[in-house]
């Protein structure tokens, strides 16, 4: 008897173990499915928002703005994000720049704001930051996705670092790096008084996760008309 109910115990232990394998394979599955979703919403949204941004500075029109809002805030601050994607914005976002970083290869369009269905179009704005162009610290955030800020970690200091808006290029160059806590928003902060305007970009740390904030932070060093030669940065090599 002892025998027969170490077997059936043993064989219950093994038919369980067989379905938590079964149900974590099919969990990360649903996960990497989502995820990867979510991947090709951002690559979608960023070519359909390149030609409006194009569209929009050879047409000669206004150049926008993000909206002055409320203090700074570090982005991702809610923890994990659902793996569902929500829904998209009710209105058409407008594209307020163009972020190059030549170094990692990439020329990203830039929206104003960074609630989840901002950034499911590209790299944001961060509200309460300084406007692009102005004195202070504008703050961009993006997803740690393929494509995004996957490979921030791989932006080191001196690299180029250039805002694109319909009318100046502003040229900045990588001062500091480094790792913080989605508390400290102190790096999002103004700079010390007579230090040039800086340029703060944002992401998760590590990858795949919503722990900690990857920050890379540049110095503007110049202003060239969007008129007249592209920057030689832009030929920066990978």
């Amino acid at each position: 008897m002892g025998a027969r109910r170490a077997q059936r115990t043993t064989r219950l232990l093994l038919v369980a173990a067989v379905v938590l394998v079964a149900s974590g394979v099919a969990l990360t599955g649903t996960t990497a499915w989502n995820w990867w979703s979510r991947v090709r919403e951002v690559r979608s949204a960023q070519e359909r928002l390149t030609g409006v941004l194009d569209k929009q500075w050879a047409a000669g029109g206004p150049v926008p703005s993000a909206r002055p809002r409320q203090a700074a805030a570090m982005p991702f601050a809610g923890g994990a994000r659902p793996a569902a994607t929500p829904p998209a914005p009710a209105a058409p976002t407008v594209p307020i720049a163009r972020l190059h970083l030549p170094t990692l290869g990439l020329a990203l369009v830039v929206v104003d704001g960074v609630d989840d269905a901002d950034l499911l179009l590209g790299p944001g704005y961060i509200p309460g930051t300084a406007p692009i162009g102005t004195a202070g610290n504008t703050g961009i955030a993006g997803h740690r996705y393929p494509g995004v800020f996957w490979d921030l970690d791989r932006l080191r200091i001196g690299a180029p670092v250039l805002l694109e808006t319909g009318d100046i290029w502003f040229v900045y160059r990588v001062m500091d790096a480094g790792v913080v806590g989605p508390e400290q928003h102190e790096v999002l902060g103004p700079p010390p008084p007579g230090a040039n305007p800086l340029l703060t970009l944002v992401t998760c740390e590590p990858k795949l996760s919503t722990d900690r904030r990857l920050i890379r932070q540049a110095t503007l060093v110049r202003r060239d008309p969007h008129d007249g030669p592209r920057p030689a940065e832009l030929s920066t090599p990978r």
